[in-house]
């Protein structure tokens, strides 16, 4: 068990490296995107257990400009489906992918 525990410790220490003050929420998204890449946002917000604007705040944390009108993380991007404009898709940055495979790497292979 707190081997297990050093692993976490080691992963949150991985993120905190981008952002020493990112939400678990957050973090949260961040892991559903990455699992789910070209996940829409209402589909990402049932899957985080969040409302659509809540993802949609933690998903512009994620990307280039956070919604609080500051720089965001820039390990994700929003883009238009191409069958339906209005749908929004969220797709992992070449940094995201990165982040994504250090943390895989950490917890030592493939979790699926």
């Amino acid at each position: 068990m707190y081997k297990e525990l050093g692993i976490l410790s080691t992963v949150l220490s991985a993120v905190r490296l981008l952002d020493d003050n990112i939400p678990a929420q957050t973090l949260s998204v961040f892991l559903a995107v990455a699992k789910n890449e070209g996940i829409g946002i209402g589909e990402l917000a049932t899957k985080c257990g969040l409302a659509d604007s809540s993802a949609s705040r933690n998903v512009a944390a994620l990307s280039d400009w956070h919604w609080l009108k500051r720089p965001g993380l820039g390990l994700v991007e929003v883009r238009s489906d191409r069958m339906d404009v209005r749908k929004k898709t969220v797709w992992l940055t070449p940094k995201g992918k990165k982040l994504a495979e250090q943390l895989v790497a950490i917890l030592g292979g493939d979790h699926a």
